[in-house]
């Protein structure tokens, strides 16, 4: 691994707003602070499928001071969420997602507590890979949890075959499609990166490829017929190793 202090979280930052399914499948971003409170901004903010506001908060390097931060954040949003009905459908559920360059034993712990307290994605960033041109983000998935899998404990009977299905579709391929996610949404990885995301609600089962929320709110996984279109395509971009047009996947 490279030395993450050649990393430049200034072109870093330009580059999570032009491909934000670098983190999330479906996730938008936008180029805009958000400003929540005077000395309280975040430099990057958009929305999942589902309209929760998408917090992105770049340090590269944390202390104590970050973890601070985000609680205020969250807190913020959870208490005067209305206020900022106008940009996001569900303001009072935020999420975080914390980029970074490294994390100590001790911080790691705290983000482990703070990751069961309210939504929070960390990403540990590096220079490319050999041969690669763009940075290298990797999940970090708190200790304590379980991972995708022990998700599935949670999901009604009803749900629960529809899920399996789609799992060991995934997981049947070769190379075999890696999930990742101590929470929802699961994230469909692939070698040219994340290609999916499964979100679970009060609804149902949502699965969302690449800027499939720009107009699309992906696919609602409500039959086998619609599990077949999704498996057909995470088999799609197994072969042509990168991720397909969201138009590519109907429900039809």
């Amino acid at each position: 691994m490279s030395d993450p202090a050649i990393i430049d979280f200034a072109q870093l930052q330009s580059w999570l707003v032009a491909n934000p399914d670098a983190l999330e499948p479906g996730l938008v971003l936008h180029d805009k602070v958000l400003d929540l409170s005077p000395g309280l901004t975040v430099p990057i903010y958009g929305v999942d499928p589902f309209g929760r506001p998408c917090l992105c908060m770049i340090h590269p390097t944390l202390d104590s001071t970050v973890s601070e931060k985000m609680l205020e954040v969250v807190s913020r949003l959870q208490t005067e969420g209305r206020r900022f009905r106008p940009l996001f459908a569900l303001p009072s559920e935020p999420r975080i997602f914390l980029i970074t360059s490294a994390i100590s034993s001790e911080l790691r712990h705290r983000l482990d507590l703070l990751a069961g307290a309210f939504p929070l994605r960390t990403y540990v960033v590096s220079d490319a890979l050999p041969g690669e041109v763009t940075p290298n983000l990797h999940l970090e998935d708190p200790v304590s949890r379980r991972g995708p899998h022990s998700l599935l404990e949670q999901l009604p009977v009803s749900l629960l075959a529809r899920v399996e299905r789609l799992i060991n579709g995934a997981e049947a391929l070769q190379p075999s499609i890696l999930l990742q996610g101590h929470d929802w949404p699961i994230i469909f990885v692939n070698q040219s990166g994340p290609i999916a995301a499964l979100f679970a609600d009060a609804k149902g089962l949502t699965f969302t490829r690449p800027h499939s929320s720009q107009g699309n709110a992906g696919l609602r996984l409500e039959n086998d017929e619609v599990v077949d279109s999704a498996i057909d395509y995470l088999m799609r971009c197994q072969i042509n190793s990168e991720p397909l047009a969201a138009e590519s996947v109907t429900s039809g």
